[in-house]
């Protein structure tokens, strides 16, 4: 006859569970980071291609009305 291991009771799931919402507020931070990061770059390149069409506006290789 199999012997019956005593009894163990469950271990805490206060660590796993605070990986786990550590992981996860990480990649929301990360996220966020990311997206202030983006939107800069893509100000600035907003910036460069207004500069580059008024260059073009100004040395008459672009009309005034194109939009676009």
């Amino acid at each position: 006859m199999a012997r019956q291991s005593e009894y163990k009771p469950p271990p805490s799931i206060g660590h796993e569970m605070g990986v786990m919402f550590g992981f996860i507020v990480f990649m929301l931070v990360c996220s966020l980071i990311y997206g202030v990061v983006w939107q800069n770059g893509n100000k600035g390149s907003q910036l460069k291609e207004t500069a580059r069409i008024e260059k073009l506006r100004a040395s008459g290789l672009l009309r005034r009305d194109a939009d676009g």
